[in-house]
């Protein structure tokens, strides 16, 4: 097959599956793996499709993300921020976890506290906890197939009979002026649950999302208690925006601890 034929080739079969790894579109167009890095890197390069390190997706103004593409974005940028994360949680806790790909590593490091309860509308999350014999509740709901995220008034009433000590939750946006936002209506519903049912609120975003808006409004930050990043501090919010506990794992002074 010629390369011209496997480019529209890969642009059919992502408009098809929305995501594909680079071992499957390999396999399915009989081609090594080295050949198809250089033909997601062409046509990442004319802005056809958005590349990662696993696969790709078509390009666009689509903000809903499959999330198989974005587990494979800034991992070890999340394990780090996950790490951090962790470290706030305390024996016997009640914590909340929402979806997305961000958070989902913090039950890595969690599984050997004593006590803890986790509460999560997340599929990919629960079937980790589960892994790590978690005391674990999923909320329920309608899956989003997109996101392996259950939302719907069933997941929020689900989420209202539990006290939460802290919850862990990340968005596709935050901006300069600290809104945080997000792409999906759903979502944004069940983490303004979680929110409200918390006692400690933590969100985590790696810089990608930082200095974006999106759609519907999750919170302000002054509705949260901790924001982990890997960006510096002083990129997080616009100079005059007043926020105390911003936890960079990209600084190595690390003013915050925990």
């Amino acid at each position: 097959m010629l390369k011209e034929e496997r480019h529209k080739e890969i642009i059919r079969i992502l408009k098809d599956r929305e995501f594909a790894s680079v071992q499957a579109l390999s396999r399915i167009l009989y081609v090594s793996l080295p050949t198809i890095r250089r033909d997601l890197a062409e046509l990442n390069a004319k802005g056809l499709i958005r590349r990662s390190h696993g696969g790709a997706m078509l390009a666009g103004d689509n903000n809903e993300i499959p999330v198989e593409f974005r587990s494979t974005l800034k991992t070890a940028e999340k394990a780090k921020m996950c790490k951090v994360a962790a470290g706030l949680v305390k024996k016997n806790y009640v914590i909340f976890l929402d979806a997305s790909t961000t958070v989902l590593h913090i039950a890595d490091y969690i599984r050997n506290i004593e006590g803890i309860t986790v509460v999560t509308n997340g599929l990919a999350a629960s079937n980790l906890l589960c892994k790590y014999n978690i005391n674990t509740f999923c909320t329920g709901g309608h899956l989003l197939t997109s996101s392996q995220a259950y939302v719907g008034s069933r997941a929020e009433h689900f989420v209202a009979d539990f006290n939460a000590s802290i919850m862990f939750f990340s968005t596709s946006a935050i901006n300069k002026e600290g809104l945080i936002s997000d792409y999906s209506e759903s979502e944004t519903s069940l983490r303004k649950a979680m929110l409200k049912h918390s006692r400690l609120k933590v969100f985590l975003c790696d810089s990608s999302k930082i200095g974006r808006d999106s759609v519907f409004k999750v919170c302000d930050i002054n509705n949260i208690d901790y924001i982990i990043t890997d960006a510096p501090e002083s990129d997080v919010l616009s100079p005059g925006i007043s926020f105390k506990n911003i936890i960079s794992v990209g600084n190595k002074n690390g003013a915050d601890s925990c």
